[in-house]
């Protein structure tokens, strides 16, 4: 008989290959907001645009911080999940990256066609 966490990691399993748009989405946001997260602190540490020294100066120090990191990470995390997603390929078989062209059953080649086009003559 099987434990209990062996059939929450089967599900775990079978939902996320079943769900890949949905983990991709999950994993790169998180992935996305971690790096704004690095993003905003750099810019609390270096002091950039003096945001440090108003925010330290300020009553509310800490919830400013964290409304800055949480900004920058949102942010971040959508840009990071939307560009995932827009790489996701429908079947597995060929790289990301790389366009489908529509290809013909045979080459297409151009038709001259008799056109009849009347002239514009001002009066």
């Amino acid at each position: 008989m099987r434990s209990a966490i062996d059939q929450r990691l089967g599900a775990w399993r079978r939902w996320g290959q079943r769900h890949r748009l949905a983990r991709a989405v999950i994993l790169n946001w998180a992935f996305g907001m971690s790096i704004g997260v690095f993003c905003a602190g750099l810019l609390l540490a270096f002091d950039i645009f003096g945001i440090r020294s108003l925010l330290w100066r300020s009553d509310v120090a800490v919830v400013g911080a964290a409304m800055l990191c949480a900004a920058f990470a949102f942010t971040f995390g959508g840009v990071v999940a939307a560009a995932a997603v827009m790489q996701l390929d429908e079947s597995g078989d060929e790289p990301l990256g790389r366009r489908r062209r529509a290809q013909a059953s045979r080459p297409q080649k151009p038709v001259a066609a008799a056109v009849r086009a009347e002239s514009r003559r001002r009066r």
